[in-house]
């Protein structure tokens, strides 16, 4: 099936993909992510049987394994392969992309070397002392009001100033939606991404 745009979330990865940057086909009703359709497990569900899942036992549609002769309903494969959770499911950042992450605030040309030169010098002052993966917005600003004297004074108008203020709000929230993500996605029930009964793996 041709890949649409869509938002939709992925069945296996939990992912939405809600903007046409991203790919998600439907499978007789099940949403399928690109990169887990055509990388990670590649099953075929497009063709399925009715019958007793081998792990879970439960009559439910049976979708065979890459790997060999094997089927199993999908929700044991979504789990011995791609894990799941009962856990609510948090937002992920592509579902914050509409914050938008602020424009810098002086006008940019091909000619203009000294504005580039002062984003050059920005990105160095923001790697040396902003720490988004550890700090709080409320600290980094505390840093930030620490360090105005050491600052050249183009960084300390008002105007860089409030656009500095919705860009560090913007990358806190999200560094702290993607850390959330990830220890959503880490503490979800997985198998060993093998088959139950032969052991066959996928790679």
């Amino acid at each position: 099936m041709a890949a649409i745009f869509e938002n939709h979330i992925c069945y296996f990865c939990d992912e939405r993909y809600p903007h046409p940057s991203c790919f998600i086909d439907n499978h007789n009703g099940i949403w399928l992510c690109s990169n887990c359709e055509d990388f990670k497990l590649p099953i075929n569900l497009d063709v399925e049987e009715k019958g007793e899942c081998c792990v879970c036992f439960e009559n439910n549609s049976l979708f065979k394994l890459p790997t060999c002769i094997h089927k199993v309903c999908l929700q044991c494969c979504k789990t011995i392969y791609f894990g799941s959770t009962t856990t609510e499911r948090p937002v992920h950042w592509r579902e914050i992309i509409d914050d938008v992450c602020p424009l810098w605030p002086y006008e940019i040309n091909e000619e203009d070397e000294i504005e580039d030169l002062n984003q050059e010098k920005y990105y160095y002052f923001e790697e040396l002392h902003f720490d988004y993966e550890t700090k709080s917005y409320a600290e980094l600003i505390t840093i930030r009001d620490s360090l105005i004297r050491e600052r050249p004074e183009w960084m300390n108008t008002e105007s860089f100033i409030n656009y500095e203020n919705d860009y560090i709000r913007y990358q806190t929230k999200i560094h702290n939606v993607e850390k959330e993500w990830d220890n959503w996605n880490e503490n979800k029930t997985r198998g060993n991404c093998i088959c139950p009964l032969c052991r066959a793996k996928p790679f």
